[in-house]
């Protein structure tokens, strides 16, 4: 009972800030297929998606991860259900998000803790590298997408009824999308809470503590001093934790701004694993189903981690 009643205030917020997302996610897309208004929407994202020949409904999912990623994915599910978007597109709509979710959660979430923690200078520099690394991830999916998409004016299936508006009242509109969306947020949900309450518990055994112990090696190699171990060890679970772990140390002179900077690089690296157990994999999967959703995190993974591994080789050649 005790690793239960230990995570069950985390997994409580979690869902209390997730699930409100994917309900609109859902109701977007169900809302906003195969109308005028969902090409509309996408134009703030209508030249990236562009770039990677996405089309207009991964544009608008782009657009809304602006403000909410999970509302934009959950839309993004929907408009595959529907027929709007394909596979390949999904995966490729998923990198590509990268960017847009890093700027948010930057500008409104990241970037003033940093900031206040590290200093304009050392929380400049990491924010900069931090940014670097998504937008990285994001020019892969683009990459990815010129490579395997269709290009701009090629007829594919279905695309005559996809771009057609339906012609009835946005009364009926309305209650078309709620009626579907209700079932569809039910599943999401039948997924999404289970699987994040049994990852949560599993992530809080010995098992997370074995591995934690490894990083001390990793440290000694790097030449990262010891009081590094600690915001390593904190920032696996919150890389806002790790920050204000790592704020004291810097402004006391234990370590320099590079070494600061390369181990919230590293912490990273051992973050985007705890958070794809964790969060990353049972959202996408309750979100996109089993076998897309592994697709997505996993690509994302992978494109993200050797991302960070080339800032960290970056930053510890030229420093």
């Amino acid at each position: 009972m005790q690793p239960i009643s230990d995570v069950l205030p985390d997994v409580l917020n979690l869902w209390k800030n997730v699930l409100p997302s994917m309900l609109l996610g859902c109701f977007l897309g169900n809302l906003f297929q195969n109308t005028v208004l969902l090409q509309r929407l996408g134009r703030v994202m209508h030249p990236l998606a562009r770039l990677g020949r996405l089309p207009a409904g991964c544009a608008t999912s782009l657009t809304l991860c602006l403000a909410d990623r999970i509302a934009g994915y959950a839309m993004l599910a929907e408009l595959k259900n529907n027929g709007v978007v394909k596979t390949r597109e999904v995966v490729i709509t998923f990198l590509v998000s990268a960017i847009p979710t890093g700027l948010y959660f930057t500008i409104f979430f990241f970037g003033p803790a940093v900031v206040a923690s590290l200093g304009y200078h050392t929380g400049g520099m990491y924010l900069a590298i931090y940014l670097s690394t998504n937008l990285m991830v994001g020019t892969a999916g683009l990459l990815l997408g010129r490579l395997i998409l269709l290009r701009p004016g090629q007829v594919r299936e279905g695309s005559t009824q996809i771009q057609e508006a339906v012609h009835t009242s946005w009364r009926d509109k309305l209650v078309t999308a709620v009626r579907r969306t209700i079932p569809a947020f039910c599943r999401l949900a039948a997924v999404f809470m289970p699987v994040t309450f049994l990852a949560s518990i599993l992530l809080h055994t010995e098992l997370v503590k074995q591995v934690l112990r490894q990083v001390e090696p990793i440290l000694s190699y790097m030449g990262l001093p010891g009081p590094m171990l600690f915001v390593i060890t904190t920032g696996v679970l919150s890389m806002i934790a790790a920050v204000g772990t790592l704020g004291p140390i810097l402004q006391a002179g234990l370590v320099t701004p590079a070494e600061a900077v390369t181990t919230l690089l590293v912490t990273s690296v051992l973050h985007y694993l705890y958070e794809f157990w964790s969060h990353g994999l049972p959202t996408n999967v309750s979100i996109f189903g089993p076998k897309l959703g592994m697709e997505v995190s996993l690509a994302a993974l992978l494109v993200r981690e050797l991302a960070t591994f080339l800032a960290v080789g970056t930053v510890v050649l030229l420093v």
